[in-house]
């Protein structure tokens, strides 16, 4: 008896003792294994962009324009009877100084130029410009200056007044209020017709007084084809008549592009 006691109290130690081995067996899944510290990783600053650099001064936002009582004026304004301080002054181009010559000598031509490159004109200088386009006398002086009679050689200053002539004459006949135009367009033709490129000028004033020709040409084709296509037809067989289909070639060309 006393053996089987024994027996079964040595079992029932072997039993705790597993059962405790098993708990913490169970206890050691159960409980989560630590996790390992993160690795540094180093890193790399990102690149800094260079800042742009501005040459000159700093844009500005454009404010109001002054309140002026002048009006606006498109290219370069006739120069006024206060003289421009030295320090102020800068140096023309021959172009410009050929001009400020030119219109000293024809205050005519200069205050035409000077009303018509005006965007925005006062009402009284409205009627001062189209004065000027039915003055009879400024066309006559037009005129003369076109048919250059008497000059036998090329001068800047010449060419340069029968180009503003030959606009003068143009814008003249872009009125269509005005009175002298039906008298204008017979003057423009005559000038075409004249026969003032004579052989003892030389090759250079012979071009030029044959582009005049060219332009007056076109400013009859812009405000009446059908008259100027019949003094195309009157010119067929001269000398003339080239130059003029010459002319409308171009004319049409440059006036499809412009349309496109």
């Amino acid at each position: 008896m006393a053996r089987r006691a024994r027996s079964k109290s040595v079992l029932s130690l072997i039993a705790c003792a597993l059962a405790v081995a098993a708990g913490f067996a169970w206890l050691r899944l159960r409980a989560p294994e630590p996790v390992p510290p993160p690795v540094a990783v180093a890193q790399t600053p990102a690149p800094r962009l260079p800042l742009p650099s501005f040459e000159g001064p700093s844009p500005t936002v454009p404010g109001r324009p002054l309140d002026t009582p002048h009006p606006v004026v498109v290219g370069t304004p006739l120069e006024t009877q206060t003289p421009t301080p030295q320090a102020l002054a800068r140096p023309g181009s021959p172009l410009d100084s050929m001009r400020q010559r030119v219109m000293a000598q024809n205050p005519d031509l200069a205050r035409f130029r000077q009303l018509q490159r005006k965007v925005l004109r006062r009402a009284d200088e409205t009627q001062s410009l189209q004065a000027l386009y039915q003055d009879r006398k400024v066309i006559e002086a037009a005129k003369k200056d076109l048919l250059s009679e008497g000059q036998t050689r090329f001068d800047d200053d010449a060419q340069f007044r029968r180009l503003y002539q030959v606009e003068y004459l143009g814008m003249s006949i872009e009125w269509k209020d005005n009175p002298e135009r039906p008298a204008l367009m017979k003057d423009v033709e005559e000038l075409i017709l004249a026969q003032n490129i004579k052989p003892d000028m030389d090759l250079e004033l012979r071009r030029s007084l044959a582009g005049d020709k060219v332009e007056l040409f076109m400013v009859m084709l812009h405000n009446d084809r059908p008259r100027a296509e019949a003094l195309l037809a009157q010119a067929q067989g001269t000398r003339l008549a080239p130059l003029l289909e010459n002319a409308r070639v171009r004319f049409d060309a440059l006036w499809a592009l412009a349309n496109k």
